[in-house]
């Protein structure tokens, strides 16, 4: 099937061919109700102008945008950051957008389309269903996900390798000595949630440590949850108390530690306490967190190089009634998994010497 062309949505939406473009336009001229209707006519028949094309090659734009979950999530500042140093570089200035869960991508879309000033997006995103992005992506905007942490979709994308990531983070607790090891979950609808409990077990079992049910706890990234979990932990008899937690992130591993001292236990001398993300707070906090680190603005220089680079695959000027760049395969979409690194610092510690080595059987009961 032919792409459609401005004169269609024209025709489809029976308005003038110069007012569909005065929407295109984002011309104060237009109504609201008209500009409604020509935006949901160009949804319903998944047409997305060239925008970005056409914009580079007349020299009228050099922005991008970035959406975001929100301006206070953790990880923000750290991948804008390294975003800007590889935008800058190349005279492209940033637009921030925010999506919290609650919403879903249409009428940022609305706003991106009728703006006509973004040259392509980065996104990070939560829980947001990500298919007007993969639409918008394959029929001319270039779009790259950053960080996005459930995300298996037809974009190009830059992620850390959680696997790898939560396997170093075993290796390092048992290196330690640790053999009853608790893992304090986050979100497990999350891939990479589900990538680091999977390297746990992985990680247990090749050591020959049978993983005990009771040593796995729900936390969901909710601060009560995780807290309340944790006490349950530190309940257990003595023998059968945890040495050492794996936390599946920084702020989970806080609320492990504020059980463990709510239950009288102190970190790392009574247990090792072991995070993953490696942001801001995590070197502040006392005792320091020993975690995993996410490299946050690698991975957003990454994803702008990404972007670019696919910018500039559509540099040719098609007109304004130009088609959209066609459809391209997703075996050729970008996947870019990038390491993390182990930071060690004072939440962690060799076996209690009160606890046997041996104490390994996971399903001992006293």
């Amino acid at each position: 099937m032919a792409k459609l062309t401005i004169r269609d949505i024209a025709a489809l939406s029976g308005l003038s061919k110069s007012t569909v473009s005065l929407v295109l336009n984002n011309s104060p001229k237009v109504d609201p109700a008209t500009r409604r209707h020509v935006l949901a006519v160009m949804r319903r028949n998944r047409y997305v102008p060239s925008f970005a094309a056409t914009a580079l090659a007349k020299g009228s734009t050099r922005l991008i945008g970035m959406v975001v979950p929100g301006l206070s999530w953790h990880m923000v500042a750290s991948i804008n950051l390294g975003v800007a140093a590889v935008t800058e570089q190349h005279g492209f200035d940033i637009i921030l957008y925010t999506a919290t869960n609650d919403r879903d991508y249409g009428s940022l879309i609305d706003r991106v389309l009728t703006s006509s000033m973004s040259s392509g997006l980065l996104v990070v995103s939560h829980e947001q269903p990500l298919e007007p992005l993969v639409q918008l992506h394959q029929e001319g905007m270039p779009v790259v996900l950053v960080n996005t942490i459930d995300a298996d979709v037809a974009l190009p994308s830059v992620t850390a390798d959680n696997y790898d990531g939560a396997r170093t983070a075993m290796d390092h607790l048992m290196q330690l000595g640790h053999e009853r090891i608790a893992c304090v979950q986050g979100l497990m609808r999350y891939r990479c949630c589900q990538d680091r409990y999977r390297a746990y077990l992985d990680a247990l079992r090749e050591a020959g440590i049978q993983p005990d049910p009771e040593l796995t706890k729900p936390g969901d990234f909710v601060p009560e949850q995780i807290r309340a979990r944790s006490r349950e932990l530190f309940a257990l008899p003595a023998d059968q108390r945890p040495t050492a937690v794996f936390a599946q992130s920084d702020v989970t591993a806080y609320g492990v530690m504020t059980a463990a001292a709510e239950a009288g236990l102190r970190v790392p001398e009574d247990v090792s306490v072991l995070g993953f993300d490696d942001i801001e707070s995590a070197a502040q906090i006392r005792p320091p967190l020993t975690t995993i680190q996410q490299p946050f603005v690698e991975m957003g220089k990454r994803a702008a190089e990404l972007l670019l680079s696919e910018i500039g695959t559509n540099d040719d000027d098609p007109g304004t009634d130009a088609e959209p760049v066609g459809e391209k395969p997703s075996a050729d979409l970008p996947r870019l998994v990038m390491p993390t690194s182990l930071i060690v610092r004072a939440s962690c510690g060799p076996v209690p010497v009160t606890r046997s080595r041996r104490g390994r059987s996971q399903t001992t009961k006293a």
